[in-house]
């Protein structure tokens, strides 16, 4: 079976956690959530569709930049390989969607942001075989049941809660339906607003 790779463009809804392996490896992982923003034309407003709660995870250079980077409520673009871990509790099947990132950014379309090479001293606590066990039951936390949940609601709370700072576009502002901006076919007649 191939890879699927995607583009997720969203916000994180907490901060990154770190871990460090007896190997001397690292991984980041941080919880990202992506709406689905359509236009209502009748009521000429912008409207959220769905949200899409995914775990991504982050593996040596880029776990320490992701770390060292990014925090809860800020906009984010991954890109990277989509896995759908299953696993039963409850007698319930439950799923996840995690992204193996390739590259994380900050998303420039809702502020600014500088560059700067990464500092490389990393002075956290070498993890144990219990810690990565750890990581992947605090993983599950995040999981998504087939039935919406309390932790859905939950989450939606921390975004809304965690980006206060975070500058959100007005409704009806152009450029907020990625699927409508697809569409747009101006590019090729050179009608396009600078």
């Amino acid at each position: 079976m191939s890879d699927i790779y995607v583009t997720l463009s969203g916000n994180v809804t907490d901060d990154p956690r770190q871990y460090q392996f007896k190997d001397g490896s690292r991984v980041t992982s941080m919880r990202m959530a992506v709406n689905r923003r359509v236009l209502d034309q009748q009521a000429n407003t912008w409207q959220t569709r769905d949200t899409t709660f995914y775990t991504v995870r982050c593996y040596r250079g880029l776990a320490d930049n992701v770390h060292q980077s990014i925090t809860k409520g800020q906009p984010v673009v991954v890109y990277g390989r989509l896995r759908i871990k299953q696993f039963e509790r409850d007698g319930e099947n439950r799923f996840w969607a995690e992204v193996e990132a390739i590259s994380v950014g900050h998303d420039l379309k809702w502020g600014i942001a500088t560059f700067e090479k990464p500092a490389r001293a990393y002075s956290g606590v070498v993890a144990t075989d219990d810690d990565r066990r750890a990581m992947e039951d605090t993983t599950r936390e995040w999981e998504m049941a087939a039935a919406a949940g309390a932790r859905v609601a939950d989450a939606l709370r921390a975004i809304e809660g965690g980006g206060e700072d975070l500058e959100r576009p007005a409704d009806g502002e152009a450029g907020e339906d990625r699927e409508d901006a697809e569409r747009d076919d101006s590019w090729l007649t050179g009608t396009r607003a600078a």
